[in-house]
């Protein structure tokens, strides 16, 4: 892999900054996937067929001083720009992710880690669980990972400027009024002294992010363990607009049966509807795979 030749910073009149560098290595990829959904007599199914598309474009490469450089983005059917993040592997002194859409957030990806064949209990229903973890938003956020120690996992995220869209070169944008800044803290611990225990949890506050100057605060923590084919699972999620706060439990277990058939069932309330109506969900799936 060439190393990069080149990386430039520039500002103008401290309104607009760019960083660009010149990858040694792209690559592309592509999936497709079908889908039957049927719900029951209490909801409109539709049309139950559905297909999605993915097409990515990934760059990486090494700058002179050892660091890493990566960049991923997706796009529409269209070819419009969908989504992209930026990472800057620099070995001891950690990882920053610039993130515009991709779902890179680690908030996102501990939101529900109760094991799984295929889905989540609440997959493909008009009201889900109240999953917490992802208050920070996606787009024009920034992510600073600790290096990875005795199996621990720590970052912090910051968005200046919370709900706002895949935001282009050179652009801004968000919601109006207030501050509508976001911040996210998380760790993800696997112990070494404890071979397939997973612990860990997010907290993270969105300013201004519920409307009328009411902040977003959500937090959620789990355990995990695994044991030769089995794995068990439990995760709360608490969520608080400023007007209603959400709480929900989920808990599973999922067996493979052999190196291509798995199963699994996992349960999920959020207690905190509205006339003290409580959300129970369970699903059981199964997945089987054929080579690759």
């Amino acid at each position: 892999m060439n190393n990069l030749k080149k990386i430039g910073l520039s500002a103008l009149a401290g309104t607009l900054a760019s960083l660009s560098a010149q990858a040694g290595e792209m690559t592309v990829t592509g999936s497709a996937e079908v889908s039957y959904v049927q719900r029951d007599g209490d909801e409109i199914t539709g049309n139950p067929i559905g297909m999605n598309k993915n097409i990515g474009f990934a760059g990486s490469g090494e700058l002179d001083n050892g660091w890493t450089v990566s960049i991923s983005q997706a796009t529409t059917d269209a070819m419009a720009f969908s989504s992209a993040a930026l990472t800057i592997g620099m070995g001891s002194l950690g990882t920053i992710v610039v993130d515009n859409g991709s779902g890179a957030d680690f908030g996102s990806a501990l939101d529900n880690v109760v094991p799984i064949a295929f889905e989540e209990a609440d997959a493909g229903f008009s009201t889900g669980l109240k999953d917490s973890g992802s208050v920070i938003g996606d787009h024009g956020s920034i992510r600073y990972a600790l290096p990875e120690f005795s199996g621990a996992k720590v970052y912090v995220g910051y968005n200046p400027r919370g709900g706002s869209g895949a935001v282009a070169d050179g652009g801004t944008g968000g919601e109006v009024g207030g501050g509508n800044q976001a911040y996210e803290l998380g760790v993800d611990w696997s112990p070494e002294m404890v071979p397939g225990l997973r612990v860990g949890g997010v907290v993270g506050e969105y300013d201004n992010g519920a409307g009328a100057n009411k902040d977003l605060k959500e937090e959620t923590w789990f355990a995990t363990y695994a044991y030769g084919p089995l794995s068990i699972g439990y995760q709360v999620a608490d969520e608080d607009d400023g007007t209603t706060a959400y709480d929900t439990d989920i808990y599973g277990v999922s067996f493979n049966v052999n190196d291509a058939l798995s199963v699994s069932y996992q349960h999920g309330e959020t207690d905190g509807y509205a006339g003290g109506v409580t959300a129970k969900f369970t699903g059981i799936s199964a997945a089987y795979n054929i080579g690759p």
